[in-house]
């Protein structure tokens, strides 16, 4: 239907306006594209609910695509139909391709401008025929002190900590914009925080499980057992207090990593984390995050529990999910003088013919051959293999099987560049054989965002039957075993009003999705009841409202005999209920290459590579087997900023 208005509420990021001054359309024979003039609009599904875009035609040539509002990733979905949009218009042609990293957002708006192009009667065949000549320019050379790989957090963390110190930077992503995984997670930073934490009750539970340690022997705590000691006493201590509050330090964070990542293979090999690497990283957490604060990175002072994180110690930022990271580091970067290219791919390291690392040779999308020099160093962050399924089959020690039809939550980017690159240039690798799945993921796409829970200790899993599987507040990788073994491999997170975080119609959840699409597309069920809930689910009847009572139940005496479940939030007895649909899918790959607490690239005889660095989840040694949730931020921020200080400290 031909309309002459857009809707009016649009978004910062799908707001695209671009006006053409060229020629007609024209295919290779020479005929010109003849359209009804007039504004025209359309809509396509995207990841959560449709992409609506008008499209305005002279009687030649498409003037104009508007992107309406839309629940598509901030700064994924956004930036990539901006780029389609340009590619459109100023080639005034269909044939262009997805964005990587954007694949469902670009579908559905290609497929929405499809639909106008229809309604203005022009012929779309011949617009997917009309090619554009893509001419690659001359090679680029630049030299600085500083060269990165890899634009999502750990990059940009290591970009400013670098041109903070007055290093030139130079930073490269192949992306058509910043963000890598960064931008698609959630966000959650882990450390300890004296301030924050006060606001937080030490319950019986908690201590239980604080209490714990005490039990535990040195040999159980392996190179750990130095920390035990230490954390031992700080428990001790903080027992004779009486505080009341919640109990946290770099040593009870660093005791969780350990048993956290600390896993068996699937012929018998033992991993555990490197406790130099984890030492490095739970005491310069907080640190950190007086530094992203002292760079005018905002954070709540809500402390909650990431799922799989054991304990509540994770930090969100005020524009929650890791936009805000990616905002604030890539402001930072420009303000600092870092010289930022996009689409543009590292290929291969350049050593000297004394073993060191000098540069970077890569290619923009368009073929244009890019060599950079690096004064100082070269610090490699382009994140894991989670996109890779032939390259976690290769490696894979850990799950019986990984399917490579596994959806994954990572950006298509994440193939594992970086650690060819360091192996080539003779790094050591860590941890390969350990890949994470994310217990909740979406089962139609993947990703982390698309649904409707809280904390941790508030979620509750139930299976298609309606029952509980599993202690929610367990590592990832023992949620995720048990999800796989569920019908189809699917789970449901039941929340009421209370512990979905008291979502209202016309509202977003934390991830910015529009509640009420979420709702309507069914990537959440709503009830006024648990048994209209279960009758949307087609559970048995009473199947669920018997097992949430049961829970409540649990929750009253303080443990839960079925699962071991420890850490609580309040009884679901608040109407309305909701349940999300999840699944696992790939989500980070714990192996990578070896550095030491300098972020230093090490040899197979562990010896630094002189001017190679790496930080983030191209790295490995910190996680072992099994990653905690919330780490991963506070892990690459941490390392980006000690492989910034690092490389531009070098001589």
């Amino acid at each position: 239907m031909k309309k002459g208005t857009l809707l009016a509420s649009i978004t910062a990021f799908a707001v695209i306006a671009v006006m053409l001054i060229s020629g007609c359309v024209s295919d290779e024979n020479g005929s010109t594209a003849q359209f009804n003039p007039g504004t025209y609009s359309a809509a396509a599904p995207g990841n959560y609910g449709d992409v609506p875009v008008e499209v305005t035609f002279s009687k030649t040539k498409i003037k104009k695509i508007i992107v309406g509002s839309n629940s598509e990733t901030p700064g994924i979905g956004g930036v990539a139909m901006e780029k389609l949009t340009e590619e459109i218009i100023e080639g005034q042609t269909l044939a262009v391709d997805a964005i990587t990293g954007a694949t469902n957002s670009s579908r559905a708006f290609l497929t929405a401008v499809e639909d106008c192009v229809a309604q203005a009667g022009g012929d779309i065949l011949m617009l997917k025929n009309k090619k554009i000549a893509v001419v690659a320019g001359e090679e680029i050379k630049k030299t600085a002190d500083v060269i990165i790989i890899g634009g999502g957090g750990a990059g940009l963390a290591a970009a400013v900590s670098a041109s903070g110190n007055g290093s030139s930077v130079i930073l490269i992503e192949k992306a058509a914009a910043l963000g890598g995984n960064t931008i698609r997670s959630g966000g959650g930073y882990n450390s300890y925080d004296p301030q924050r934490q006060k606001a937080i009750k030490m319950t019986k539970p908690l201590m239980e499980d604080l209490e714990s340690f005490l039990a535990m022997t040195p040999a159980e705590a392996g190179d750990f057992a130095p920390t035990l000691a230490v954390l031992k006493d700080q428990i001790r201590e903080y027992k004779k207090s009486n505080d009341g509050t919640l109990f946290d330090s770099p040593e009870l964070h660093m005791m969780q990593t350990y048993i956290g990542g600390k896993r068996t293979s699937l012929d018998g090999k033992e991993i555990t984390g490197n406790v130099d690497l984890v030492k490095t990283f739970t005491s310069n957490t907080l640190p950190t995050l007086h530094w992203l604060e002292s760079i005018g990175l905002k954070f709540s002072d809500e402390v909650a529990t990431i799922l799989g994180a054991l304990w509540p110690r994770s930090h969100t930022t005020v524009e929650h999910v890791g936009a805000g990271f990616i905002n604030t580091l890539s402001r930072v970067a420009a303000e600092n003088g870092v010289d930022i290219m996009l689409e543009t791919k590292a290929g291969e390291l350049v050593k000297d013919e004394n073993g060191r690392i000098v540069g970077v040779i890569a290619k923009m999308t368009d073929g244009t051959p890019v060599t950079l020099t690096a004064e100082k160093g070269v610090i490699m962050t382009t994140g894991g293999y989670g996109a890779n399924p032939e390259m976690i089959a290769k490696f894979n020690t850990y799950w019986p099987d990984i399917p490579k039809t596994m959806k994954t939550t990572n950006t298509a980017d994440a193939m594992g560049d970086g650690i060819v690159m360091g192996t080539e240039a003779g790094a050591d690798l860590v941890g390969m054989g350990f890949v994470q799945l994310m217990p909740s993921s979406d089962p139609e796409n993947g990703a982390l965002s698309g649904g409707l829970w809280g904390s941790a200790e508030t979620q509750v899993f139930v299976n298609k039957s309606g029952k509980r599987f599993v202690n929610e507040y367990a590592e990832r990788d023992v949620l995720a075993s048990g999800a796989l073994s569920q019908q189809d491999a699917l789970f449901y997170i039941i929340c009421d009003q209370v512990t979905a975080g008291n979502p209202q119609p016309g509202g977003k959840n934390f991830w910015g999705d529009d509640i009420d699409t979420l709702i309507a597309t069914q990537k959440v069920y709503k009830a006024d009841t648990l048994a209209g809930l279960e009758e949307q689910l087609g559970m048995p009847a009473g199947a669920l409202e018997t097992e949430i009572a049961k829970y409540n139940s649990f929750i009253e005496q303080g443990s839960d005999p079925d699962f071991g479940k420890r850490n609580f939030g309040p009884k679901l007895v608040n109407g309305p209920f909701y349940a999300t649909p999840r699944s696992p899918s790939v989500h980070h790959t714990m192996g990578g290459l070896r550095i030491d607490t300098s972020a230093r690239v090490l040899d197979a005889d562990g010896t630094p590579i002189p001017g190679f660095y790496a930080a983030g989840e191209v790295t490995g040694g910190i996680h072992a087997g099994n990653r905690l949730g919330g780490n991963a931020i506070s892990d690459i921020m941490t390392f980006g900023r000690i492989a910034g200080n690092s490389a531009s400290s070098e001589l």
